[in-house]
């Protein structure tokens, strides 16, 4: 059933000549294209209106193309061809959603009624204060840093594994700067406070 359904149209299409079946595809789809040119220029509520489904149709009339090509031609000129109507199409696409871009409307100057909206003062508020740091005494954590320093040499001189000797190095360093700033920050004590437990972890690994 289906098949004598396929050869009778496939017999009707073939006796129909195939420079008909060309002008009749590609004038259905030049008329598509000048209705929704006519529309979108003319109509504000077409121009509105998404320009996808065209570029749809774009897509199956490039497939129904190549059908009508090899029909009567080589793969490659038929494959030639209907990537030349493809492209067209798609400029095609874009020339109709360049006509559907509408300016911004200008904002007045007059409100409604014809009343001149001047600019109102604008109050100026002041920046929030900013929060005040209270750094800690260096007097009260160079003691501090003073034994962080001597536990780190003593622990550099023990036989360690090599993760833990990066790590001092890396504690040492840290160390060294917060004793060249001396006022520490509440970040920086809390550093402070991070080596302290770090060495506190290596002095009761290796026995110092």
């Amino acid at each position: 059933m289906f098949s004598d359904f396929v050869n009778n149209l496939y017999a009707f299409v073939s006796g129909i000549p195939f420079d008909s079946l060309v002008w009749y595809v590609w004038g259905s789809y030049a008329g598509i294209f000048l209705l929704a040119l006519v529309l979108t220029v003319f109509s504000r509520r077409f121009k509105a209106v998404s320009k996808r489904p065209f570029l749809c149709l774009t897509n199956a009339y490039a497939g129904v193309n190549l059908a009508l090509y090899l029909s009567a031609c080589e793969l490659a000129q038929s494959v030639m061809i209907t990537a030349l109507f493809w492209v067209a199409g798609y400029i095609l696409f874009g020339a109709l959603c360049a006509v559907s871009v509408t300016a911004k409307p200008k904002k007045s100057a007059e409100a409604a009624g014809g009343t001149v909206v001047t600019s109102l003062p604008v109050q100026i508020q002041a920046p929030p204060p900013k929060p005040v740091k209270q750094d800690i005494p260096a007097a009260k954590n160079s003691v501090r840093l003073e034994h962080a320093a001597s536990v780190t040499e003593k622990l550099l001189s023990k036989n360690l594994g090599k993760t833990d000797r990066q790590e001092l190095e890396k504690l040492k360093n840290t160390l060294a700067v917060l004793r060249i700033k001396g006022t520490l920050s509440p970040a920086e004590s809390e550093i402070l406070n991070e080596n302290f437990n770090t060495l506190l972890k290596l002095m009761a690994k290796y026995n110092v």
